[in-house]
């Protein structure tokens, strides 16, 4: 995760040498491995250096070719294939860095060159001839791309707290941002930032500045993503296998240590395996997360939130480290983060793991976030999907086999139907008032201010996620929803202090289409989900996790809802409540947030889901409290 960023003076007006210093300041420090900035009278570009892959070690950046200048954040995976298309320079090609890649593929295809690279990305290259900037950021939108623009200037960066080092972007919040975060609980927006002046590049697209103009293109449509016909299952489940084994095989490719995460499910597994076993043959070990502390002496080590991941790491020679989260370094967590910052995804474990990470020289963090929305789909509309493509008898038996072992077959089979088959072809703006369908309104609300309580609800309707007419369709809204990107956004933001960058394999472009173009049945079979996945892992899995169909943690979402107990206690006595932040705050209303958390701390903590709820209600609520506090 290298730092990019840049200044263009649309007035035309030179860069003066005091904002070049105060910006790279600004994205200098988590301590780059190199850094510098490179001015063309009007413009600046900087760059603060990650070394990662090998090749980044012979990188110069920004780079300056004459007529073009460049500045990336990127890891292009199809090297191999753009070499013997590209004029690049004359050298091995493991001493030419990607930016060389990207420029060449610049001086090709133009503005269309996002569309022949693979991988990760987030860059900006000015052509001084045509006297235009050219930004793009990846398909899926992994690396981060912020920006203000207005008649005068345009400022460029990937990481929220070194752009607002510029005194040209104004810091009002956006009344619209921290409502998405009151609705939804983290902030799912494809370009809204919570500062006013500060936008998002959405993933796929493009942005061309000029003195006079600003277009914006989209290179990649997902939902266009066309349906593909093999002709045996086996033509399938080979081409899956191919595809997994070289997205993990290319996010490899890094002069440092690797960890991952592993919780032990299908995803995270089949990712340590490969990675493991690609490492092993360079004579490397691959490190390994776990989100559920050790087991102590009385716990069963038998269960499968501790077997599962200890049989891989064991079977495959892989270091485990387990992560344990206390009170009082989550309330440290809570008290030192700044949304502000776009971080606004609420998995604490990974505060902890990053620093581990660091402290062990670990630059690369494998995550298998984003398979359950695509190549790993548990295929929840199967049947709504079937019935509507005319098997009808195939939906209907499968959903009489569902009900097997209830007591009450039939009424289970009726019920099976109408929230499979009806509900699905229901309209959406009336699915919510429908008998047994749950729409959660607006929980996060209660501790607003009233005035900002108002607004949210003026612009809010009551919806769900479930009943998608199609898997394709499920899985397209899933990715629209802004889940994804979050997480992406959120991670990157962190991961910058500790010198980290997160990989996603099942997240792979190449994935994504092919989940998006295969057919329904392949996900869900024989009363198996994840089916095609299933069997294209068959020797890489122990048999009793490829075949498990389970992803439930008991015990570490019980030692969670103790923890966050705990640490509002601490919250409650550390934080100063009279505080001109909280007290005049234009979006919570401090004294009830208080009296939530106090609630909170003396409720007796069971596992259940109005607990976790209640949970991520008041952290929402405190951390949009301190919204900017520690600018």
């Amino acid at each position: 995760m290298s730092g990019i960023f840049g200044v263009f003076n649309r007035n035309g007006t030179p860069v003066e040498e005091a904002t070049a210093t105060a910006m790279l300041d600004a994205f200098s420090y988590w301590s780059p491995d190199e850094q510098g900035v490179k001015r063309d009278i009007s413009v600046l570009l900087g760059h603060t250096m990650l070394h990662n892959t090998p090749e980044s070690h012979h990188e110069q950046l920004p780079l300056d070719r004459g007529q073009y200048l460049l500045t990336i954040d990127a890891r292009i995976d199809n090297r191999e294939e753009l070499f013997d298309q590209l004029i690049l320079p004359d050298s091995p090609a493991s001493e030419i860095g990607d930016s060389e890649f990207i420029l060449a593929a610049y001086r090709k295809w133009g503005s269309s060159c996002p569309q022949y690279l693979l991988g990760d990305f987030a860059f900006a290259i000015l052509d001084k001839e045509k006297k235009q900037l050219f930004c793009a950021r990846d398909h899926m939108g992994v690396k981060p791309f912020y920006y203000h623009l207005d008649d005068d200037v345009f400022i460029f960066g990937n990481d929220m707290k070194g752009l607002l080092a510029s005194k040209e972007i104004p810091t009002d919040f956006s009344d619209e941002a921290a409502a998405i975060y009151l609705e939804k609980g983290e902030l799912w927006h494809p370009t809204l930032t919570f500062f006013e002046g500060i936008k998002k590049l959405p993933p796929a697209a493009t942005l061309t500045v000029t003195d006079s103009s600003a277009s914006f293109d989209t290179y990649w449509n997902i939902e266009a993503t066309p349906l593909q016909k093999m002709e045996t299952f086996e033509a399938y489940r080979g081409k899956l296998r191919a595809l997994l084994e070289d997205a993990v095989r290319v996010r490899l490719r890094t002069a440092y240590p690797v960890a991952s995460h592993l919780s032990g499910g299908l995803d995270s597994s089949m990712i340590s395996v490969l990675a493991a076993r690609l490492l092993a043959q360079k004579n490397q070990k691959l490190k390994a997360y776990s989100w559920i502390a050790a087991p102590g002496t009385e716990d069963d080590h038998t269960h499968h939130e501790w077997a599962n991941s200890h049989q891989i790491a064991r079977e495959e020679n892989i270091e485990l480290e387990h992560i344990d989260l206390d009170a009082k370094t989550l309330s440290e967590i809570l008290l030192g983060l700044d949304i502000a910052w776009n971080d606004t995804t609420d998995l604490w474990y990974e505060f902890v793991l990053r620093k581990s990470a660091q402290q062990q020289h670990i630059r690369t963090v494998l995550s298998g976030w984003g398979g359950d929305e695509f190549i790993t789909y548990h295929g929840r509309a199967i049947y709504a999907d079937l019935f509507r493509h005319g098997k009808i008898v195939q939906a209907l038996t499968g959903l009489w086999h569902k009900c097997t072992k209830a007591q009450k077959r039939t009424r289970c089979f009726i019920l099976q139907c109408y929230r499979e088959l009806i509900l699905p072809l229901v309209p959406r703006r009336i699915l919510c008032y429908m008998p047994k369908v749950d729409c959660p309104f607006l929980g996060y609300v209660q501790f607003a201010q009233k005035h900002f309580a108002r607004y949210v609800r003026s612009r809010t309707k009551r919806s769900t996620f479930m009943y998608q007419k199609s898997i394709r369709g499920d899985q397209l809204y899933l990715y629209r929803q802004g889940h994804i990107l979050a997480r992406f956004e959120s991670w990157a933001s962190s991961a910058f202090a500790c010198r980290l960058e997160y990989s996603y394999p099942l997240l792979d472009k190449r994935l994504v289409e092919l989940a998006l173009s295969q057919p329904a049945e392949l996900y869900y079979r024989e009363g198996v989900s994840r089916f095609l996945f299933r069997h294209a892992v068959a020797d890489i899995l122990p048999e009793e996790i490829r075949t498990g169909n389970f992803k439930y943690e008991p015990n570490r979402i019980e030692h969670i809802l103790k923890t966050e107990q705990e640490a509002f206690a601490y919250l409650l006595e550390a934080y100063s409540w009279d505080d001109a932040c909280l007290r005049e705050h234009r979006y919570i209303d401090r004294d009830k947030l208080r009296l939530a958390m106090e609630k909170f701390v003396n409720r007796e903590i069971a596992f259940k889901k109005n607990n976790i709820q209640t949970i991520n209600e008041i952290e929402k609520a405190f951390l949009l409290a301190t919204l900017g506090s520690r600018r």
